[in-house]
């Protein structure tokens, strides 16, 4: 072991954990919303990443979050939408099928988006973020400071649709070391596993703007506790050894924070371009995970772009979210 990476006996055991839930089957609900993905994305798509509230709690109840990895931006996105995936990845898009299986891609207006009002049971939504391979394989590397991927691609998740998962597998085990390598100089190595990823993932969720509640964290290791002893042993046994600054620890988690906060800002409004509804879903998580009614004023849906940071400002400091 040299500089936090796991040697091949901690990896090779990480993967079998990380590559057991990977691989575990998708349901249907999720393959209907794929094959939707294909129908509006095109055969760019590699492959797509099943993660998130609905995957922990094992239903298709609310909207499901998934990851198209594409091997072509242009052809997925066009060459405008290319662009801006480019600038700043993923892009979001919401789309909707038929549980049955009847791939129905294409937007939906904004009671759709939240599940509203001639809502037929058998309908499927999703949030569906575009990003590229190589996109994706930087993202859980060292070499990205922000934790916006490796954060997520830390936790348990499944590949659907890939013609060959294990690649995909290797970079799922790489995110869980770049966010252990990350964390633990801040954590100053927590006595369990559930302890450290408890609280390495809180410090990737304080790194954005989020509507959850400081109690996400712990509600997600617990629903995997298999999944984070496992890993969370190999990480205790390979960073032993590792120290670093407090100083220095703190000063780079609160960089990335401030970072973090910014770049959410900046996907919220470039979704608002690409995530028909976007306002009514924003308004409906928020409300969701905190309980608090979020208004959407009528000048603000005409000129979201110009309007929408007074409303930010007025719930940042309410405390929606964080």
């Amino acid at each position: 072991m040299s500089g936090g990476r796991f040697d091949a006996a901690q990896r090779a055991r990480v993967r079998a954990v990380v590559r057991a839930e990977a691989l575990r089957p998708a349901p249907p609900e999720v393959m209907a919303l794929v094959e939707a993905a294909r129908q509006r994305f095109g055969r760019a798509i590699v492959a797509a990443l099943f993660y998130g509230s609905c995957r922990q709690r094992g239903t298709a109840e609310g909207v499901i979050d998934l990851h198209l990895l594409v091997d072509d931006l242009d052809a997925a996105l066009g060459r405008g939408g290319a662009w801006w995936c480019r600038l700043l990845p993923p892009s979001v898009f919401y789309l909707e099928a038929s549980a049955r299986g009847e791939g129905d891609a294409g937007s939906a207006g904004a009671e759709a988006a939240v599940g509203g009002a001639g809502d037929e049971g058998d309908t499927v939504r999703g949030k569906v973020a575009v990003l590229s391979l190589r996109q994706f394989r930087r993202g859980v590397s060292r070499a990205a400071f922000h934790s916006y991927f490796w954060g997520r691609y830390a936790q348990p998740l499944t590949i659907v649709g890939a013609a060959d998962p294990e690649p995909l597998v290797d970079a799922l085990v790489e995110a869980v070391e770049t966010l252990a390598w990350r964390a633990w100089p801040r954590l100053g190595g927590p006595p369990d596993p559930i302890a450290y990823w408890t609280g390495a993932l809180r410090l990737s969720y304080r790194a954005e703007l989020r509507p959850e509640g400081q109690d996400r964290p712990a509600a997600l290791v617990a629903a995997y506790p298999a999944y984070f002893r496992a890993t969370g042993e190999a990480v205790l046994a390979t960073h032993a050894a590792l120290t670093r600054p407090t100083a220095w620890s703190r000063a780079d988690w609160a960089l990335r924070s401030a970072w973090g906060k910014l770049l959410s800002l900046l996907r919220l409004l470039k979704g608002l371009a690409t995530f028909e509804g976007g306002l009514d879903y924003v308004a409906w998580k928020l409300e969701r995970h905190t309980g608090r009614r979020v208004e959407i004023p009528p000048h603000v849906r005409r000129r979201p772009w110009l309007y929408v940071w007074p409303l930010v400002w007025r719930h940042w400091r309410r405390g929606t979210f964080r």
